[in-house]
């Protein structure tokens, strides 16, 4: 199963345990397969690093460096341009393309989510994407 995490996933994951957690654990444990593009992998740094200030006590899990040294890299060349309110989201639907990805992981109700789809690939929620596995 090939899947990319939106960077409110990944940050979610770094600081706290619950659902995004389990989701990354799942790619840790070798049950799917992780897609990120540079563009993505400087998103989930900039998300962490910002959340590291703002919360210097909490412990963080490394994910992000997991995903950078482990995680399959792409580099996409398909555009998503206009497919997403929020013109940050585009990194992400871009690397799920490039990735031929099955499915985005994002807790974005606002933007991605209300998608359901793009181009064939699901949206789902850390919730929902626990239940397919």
């Amino acid at each position: 199963m090939k899947v990319v995490f939106d960077t409110n996933i990944v940050a979610s994951a770094s600081f706290w345990r619950g659902k995004p957690f389990d989701c990354l654990s799942a790619w840790a444990r070798g049950e799917i397969s992780v897609f990120v593009s540079p563009q993505l992998l400087s998103e989930y740094f900039d998300t962490v690093e910002e959340l590291s200030a703002r919360y210097p006590d909490k412990r963080r899990v490394a994910w992000v460096e997991n995903l950078t040294a482990s995680a399959d890299l792409v580099f996409p060349s398909d555009r998503a341009q206009g497919e997403t309110p929020d013109p940050f989201d585009e990194m992400i639907l871009e690397c799920a393309l490039a990735a031929d990805a099955d499915y985005i992981v994002s807790g974005d109700k606002k933007h991605l989510l209300p998608l359901r789809e793009f181009r064939g690939i699901k949206i789902v929620t850390a919730d929902g994407f626990l239940k397919l596995l």
